[in-house]
């Protein structure tokens, strides 16, 4: 029997660009209700260190790049430069690797500007 390893990733927007996490501990995180993860996970930085590990940080070009990718993510809306970040992230991601997106108004937007990532998404509504 073979085991197949998922890796489930965690996108972060925030004023200076796009980060992109790897889960450190996916069997625990797994054992939590999603209601939970936020609190026992993410609550401060030193519960956070303990469990992701950056993988890749793209910043915005300017004041303008953000302000545009900022407007754009409050409207569910993908800008150019998530979805080329996603896609060129993401291009090794197997079936059962997920992305878990910190803001809820982006899943749809990207399911549908990135309608081939090879991963499932999930959000977290807190």
């Amino acid at each position: 029997t073979t085991t197949t390893t998922t890796t489930m990733h965690l996108l972060f927007e925030t004023p200076a660009g796009y980060s992109l996490f790897k889960i450190t501990d996916d069997k625990k995180l797994s054992k939590t209700s999603e209601d939970d993860l936020h609190d026992k996970f993410f609550a401060d930085a030193s519960k956070a260190k303990k469990y992701v590990s950056l993988i890749h940080f793209e910043p915005f070009a300017d004041t303008a790049d953000a302000v545009a990718a900022a407007a754009a993510c409050i409207d569910g809306k993908v800008p150019k430069s998530l979805k080329s970040f996603l896609k060129k992230q993401l291009k090794k991601s197997g079936k059962g690797d997920s992305l878990a997106i910190a803001d809820k108004s982006l899943v749809a937007g990207i399911k549908e500007a990135v309608p081939t990532l090879p991963c499932s998404l999930a959000c977290d509504a807190k």
